[in-house]
């Protein structure tokens, strides 16, 4: 165990070069210094522990390492402890931090979290909630819904209880922002939420860290083209969302803005365009988590693994990529994605190795979803009885399919966990409500199968 850890610090330094020497060398220092502070944090864990029969003091770090987290975790946290789900019968106290070793990857938000929580100094927090979870009971010190490596809203908590608000400074404040971008007060806007290789690269370097693993995840904005105008043509404007992309969206229309390349773009207005748009468009990453927080429904494309589904949200319209079987070169139905062992692939090489190739939905097939969710909007609009029927069919045959693969059922039949391969056991599903694109279950019946 000891040659492997020296194994590696050598090997980091050979590969990364005299900058990871210094910044291994730092690390050690920082380690020697830290030797004060953690006897100072016992002392006051015994503290925490001799009056915990009056009072529990919890303390956890703030989910903050990657964007979505910082909006799901954080966000639950604050819904169960406001309606008094899981939360300490006896008298309790809260302090959270954030990591000192941690970027924050918005500031706005922090800022919106620090004014509903406990926030102390990361340097401080830290070692008292690193030396608890070395003592006996420290479950009671801690909290669990920060602490989840991933948790979502499977009850649907978030419809009783709204986590986050602006103050009346930044409400002004964003309006005054969407004038800049040629909106006017009543205008209405939707979010377009397309992942690629681009803030990864940024956020870690590749020479870092390998990202081809996400390949299978990213997709090609050009796709979209043909629903943004189709968006633009029913009164919408239309926000490309990002913090650092690969690729410009290229239009001359006003009504497109390409926000991710804009010199207005700021943690501010990433926050409040997810927060006031009229729904969003998603390839499903960690920003569709903040409309979702606030209530705005989501359009899913061309999205994999089928099985990560967000399918306990009714208001959400899904597409999933076409699995493509290479040697017989057609598309598996959805009960096949699941018996091939791809529903819960989180990783390029998994599709690779089953042979199988995702290929993106087409640009008509995008256009003709969004458009179901405007009309939904719009006009609330019912399905007819052949596509009620649909919907019901793929609720039913996914339902089934969760419960055959890779789940452990619970509370009668309506929870599964799935053993994620890079975070644990993880609570995915609730009763599944979400609705998939009615036309293409209609052109697809097969796939309903």
């Amino acid at each position: 165990m000891q040659d492997s850890f020296i194994y590696k610090q050598i090997t980091d330094i050979k590969t990364r070069g005299l900058r990871e020497l210094f910044r291994k060398f730092f690390l050690l220092i920082k380690k020697f210094f830290s030797i004060p502070v953690y006897i100072i944090a016992i002392v006051i864990c015994v503290v925490i522990r001799s009056i915990s029969p009056w009072l529990i003091i919890r303390v956890e770090k703030f989910p903050c390492n990657n964007f979505g987290d910082f909006i799901e975790n954080a966000s639950l946290y604050h819904c169960r402890k406001a309606l008094n789900i899981d939360v300490p019968k006896k008298r309790y106290l809260d302090f959270v931090y954030i990591d000192p070793n941690f970027k924050i990857f918005n500031k706005q938000l922090a800022k919106m979290w620090k004014r509903k929580s406990n926030f102390l100094p990361g340097y401080f927090l830290d070692p008292i909630n690193r030396v608890s979870k070395l003592m006996p009971g420290w479950q009671n010190h801690s909290i669990e819904a920060l602490r989840a490596r991933r948790s979502r809203d499977v009850d649907n908590i978030i419809n009783k209880h709204q986590p986050l608000n602006f103050t009346t400074e930044e409400e002004i404040y964003g309006k005054k922002m969407l004038n800049k971008f040629g909106l006017k007060d009543d205008d209405k806007f939707i979010c377009l939420a397309i992942r690629d290789s681009g803030y990864q690269k940024k956020k870690i370097p590749p020479r870092y860290k390998d990202w081809s693993y996400h390949n299978y995840r990213n997709q090609n904005i050009d796709n979209y083209l043909l629903a943004i105008d189709e968006l633009v043509k029913r009164g919408y404007y239309v926000f490309r969302m990002g913090v650092s992309v690969e690729k410009p969206l290229i239009s001359n229309n006003p009504k497109i803005i390409d926000y991710a390349n804009s010199n207005l773009r700021s943690d501010f207005m990433d926050i409040y365009l997810g927060a006031k748009c009229s729904f969003c468009i998603s390839s499903s990453f960690g920003f569709d988590q903040l409309p979702d927080f606030f209530g705005k429904p989501i359009v899913f494309s061309s999205i994999a693994p089928l099985g990560d589904m967000h399918s306990y949200r009714e208001k959400d319209l899904y597409l999933v990529k076409h699995h493509v079987l290479k040697k017989e070169k057609r598309r598996l139905s959805l009960s096949e994605i699941f018996s091939h062992g791809v529903a819960f692939a989180y990783e390029t090489r998994l599709y690779d190795e089953k042979g199988i190739e995702l290929v993106d939905n087409t640009s008509e097939e995008i256009k003709n979803l969004v458009i179901e969710m405007d009309e939904y909007l719009k006009f609330n609009r019912k399905l007819n009885f052949e596509d009620e029927e649909l919907q019901k069919s793929f609720r039913n045959l996914y339902t089934t399919n969760l419960k055959r693969f890779n789940q452990r059922p619970d509370r009668e039949n309506e929870l599964w966990h799935i053993q994620d391969p890079r975070k644990g056991p993880v609570i995915l599903h609730g009763k599944v409500r979400c609705r998939y694109s009615s036309k293409f279950l209609r052109e697809n019946k097969n796939w309903l199968r």
